[in-house]
């Protein structure tokens, strides 16, 4: 119960060890008797039951006892009060029994305080001070320095729980001076036979110093004080981080409290969200403390395409560009790539690891890697160029070698383009995921509020989690569904003068020719040697040498004017005029062949084009949608993340009572540390 009286609590006692007497038992259950006051120190007082009693009478629970006893003693700061009958040392059962218990004299001893009780009995067999020295010798002897007490005893003892508590109130307001007189009368005992016996001796010091229960009293308040006064330190660090352990639970408590309002948690979770995506820019951007700060998050190509893997958008169709098979065949490419069986990639850094906007770089040079890798080998279409040439186009009864090699360079186009997009996009959503869960942790260690935001609502952080997973998705598929678009113009139609393809020509203008010269034959340039030359005299390098010593934006005009007057008027042969009527083997090998050198020229331009679209509808996208994310998402409907507790106010006055009582502790250790 609570707030019990001393006389409730004397007959709860009495009536449990009726009940334990009437069994025949022993019970190794504590009594818990908590006892609150301001005028004393703290500590802990655990009676066990009469090991003499229980040796002779009843059970035998010695080996209870002892363990009690054992587990009692192991706690920090325990101290040990043994009360011994007025015995010989040698006779002393209580004494044989802590030896039992704890190993030896040697391991108690030090940490106990013992009180002979019921002195009175053995006060005629020391009568003089010689006697009384001698009895107490062998104890002094073995490190044993009993204190004295005598105390009252009742009548009888079968009297009602009410009567026996009255008689024993009655016995403890007169102890003090019962004891006081019985060991006057021994002490003047002593000196009368001093009288007759002059050379009897008086009591040595460690005796007559420990004479009385007020002594024993004494010595165990030196005691405890001189512990406490070793443990003030450790006391005052328990107390000061007790205390800040409540503070801090305070703040949350008081935090779940502001955050029961809507519009403060809305404003909370927007500061939150905009350090996680101010952060994910810095790692966009390059950021050196991240990837040290958190080693353990740092990711090589293997823990990146591990991850794509894991994801739940790995088996997830992203448009209808590729197919998901088609998507795992790109993986296997990789793979086979990562494996060295096809080409090296150490320039891409493989195995290097990387955060931040350097692993969406080494993704997007893998991309460039693998889709060179990933163009089919067309020579294996030979016996399929005829049907691509079809028949009768336009009413032109000629072979049509320009639509053969547009479907060699379509199908190969789409095959190495679309199913790496796919996946590219696909990885770099895993990066950005990544990204969010680095942020998260690193916001979460640099501010507190937002830790013990996502601490009070344990919803929140995956909740936040699915609505980033929605907006980058959404932006994958955005990317995607453009990329793809703007990449198949490029395949759509064959363009006779592409830059930097320069095809094979049967063309007998190419033929050495020479001049005579000096006296000499000197070679003369065939027409392909013009051409090159031309080229690298260009328009660019025309304006790069202009831009050298001025810059005049007419001129720069009119040498793109001239460039475009050029290219209309430039003559370039595209495939052989001569065709036989049914396209043969010699034919289709040319075909394949021009073939091959205009889809290598096409996709060495398709990789810079790619990389324009992957910047922009991708990355920079990904950075201006991080830009609004907080503002976006801080305006959904917070109510049901606000976890409901009715008992907030109770627990919150209950905590600043627990503060405003250790502060006063904590100030009352301080002066007694002041005084020691």
């Amino acid at each position: 119960g609570d707030s019990l009286s001393t006389e409730e609590v004397f007959a709860a006692i009495t009536e449990h060890n009726r009940k334990l007497s009437e069994q025949d038992t022993f019970s190794t259950e504590p009594l818990r008797l908590v006892y609150r006051s301001s005028n004393v120190q703290n500590m802990r007082f655990v009676d066990t039951p009469g090991i003499i009693a229980n040796k002779g009478t009843g059970k035998d629970n010695r080996d209870a006892i002892k363990g009690i006893l054992r587990d009692t003693m192991k706690k920090p700061n325990s101290k040990l009060c043994v009360l011994v009958e007025p015995k010989e040392f040698s006779t002393n059962a209580i004494i044989d029994f802590c030896d039992e218990t704890f190993g030896g004299k040697g391991k108690w001893v030090k940490n106990a305080i013992i009180l002979m009780t019921k002195y009175d009995k053995q006060l005629e067999d020391s009568r003089s001070g010689s006697k009384a020295n001698k009895f107490f010798s062998e104890y002094h002897e073995n490190d044993l320095y009993p204190y004295l007490t005598i105390t009252p005893t009742l009548a009888r003892e079968d009297l009602t729980p009410e009567e026996l508590f009255l008689e024993r109130q009655e016995l403890l307001s007169n102890a003090t001076d019962y004891e006081e007189r019985k060991f006057e009368d021994w002490q003047a005992l002593h000196a009368k036979h001093r009288e007759t016996d002059p050379e009897d001796p008086k009591l040595v010091s460690d005796v007559s110093s420990r004479i009385g229960f007020s002594a024993a009293k004494d010595k165990m308040r030196e005691v405890m004080l001189m512990d406490t006064a070793t443990r003030l330190p450790e006391v005052l660090m328990s107390l000061r981080k007790e205390l800040s352990n409540y503070r801090d639970e305070l703040e949350v408590l008081e935090g779940k409290k502001r955050f029961r309002d809507p519009h403060h948690l809305k404003t909370m979770i927007g500061d939150l969200l905009h350090d996680v995506c101010t952060r994910i820019r810095d790692y966009l951007d390059g950021d050196l403390e991240a990837s040290t700060k958190f080693p353990e998050l740092v990711m090589d190509l293997d823990d990146e395409l591990g991850n794509e893997e894991d994801s739940e958008w790995f088996d997830r169709r992203l448009g209808s560009a590729a197919t998901i098979e088609e998507e795992e065949e790109w993986r296997d490419l990789i793979q086979s790539i990562l494996d060295g069986n096809i080409e090296d990639i150490g320039h891409i850094n493989p195995d290097k690891k990387l955060l931040g906007g350097k692993q969406f770089h080494r993704a997007v040079e893998l991309l460039n890697a693998t889709m060179t890798e990933a163009l089919p080998d067309i020579s294996l279409l030979k016996d399929h160029v005829a049907s691509g040439a079809g028949y009768l186009q336009g009413g032109l009864q000629q072979e049509n070698w320009e639509r053969a090699t547009l479907s060699l360079v379509k199908m190969s186009s789409k095959v190495a383009l679309h199913p790496g997009i796919n996946f590219f996009i696909k990885h770099a959503g895993t990066i950005f995921r990544h990204l969010f869960q680095v942020a998260l942790k690193d916001v979460k260690q640099r501010s507190v509020d937002s830790n013990r935001l996502l601490e009070i609502c344990p919803g929140l952080e995956n909740h936040l989690t699915d609505k980033f997973d929605e907006m980058v998705w959404t932006l994958m598929t955005n990317a995607a569904d453009k990329t793809h678009v703007s990449l198949e113009p490029w395949y759509s139609c064959l363009k006779t003068n592409l830059p930097n393809f320069h095809p094979t020509e049967e063309d007998t203008d190419d033929e050495d020719t020479f001049r005579i010269h000096g006296g000499e034959y000197v070679k003369t340039p065939c027409k392909s040697e013009i051409r090159e030359q031309q080229m690298r005299e260009g328009v660019v390098s025309k304006l790069t040498s202009f831009f050298q010593f001025s810059i005049d934006d007419g001129e720069a005009k009119k040498l793109l004017r001239q460039r475009g007057r050029q290219r209309a008027a430039e003559k370039r042969g595209f495939l052989a005029k001569e065709r036989t009527s049914m396209i043969n083997d010699d034919e289709t090998e040319k075909i394949v062949a021009f073939a091959y050198q205009y889809i290598y020229a096409l996709h060495e331009q398709i990789q810079v084009s790619l990389d324009f679209q992957i910047n922009h509808y991708l990355y920079n996208a990904f950075k201006d949608n991080i830009a609004n994310f907080s503002r976006v998402v801080s305006n959904d409907d917070w109510k049901e993340m606000i976890p409901a507790d009715n008992s907030l106010d109770d627990s919150i006055q209950e905590l600043k009572d627990k503060i405003t009582a250790l502060k006063g502790s904590l100030g009352d250790v301080q002066k007694m540390q002041t005084q020691f």
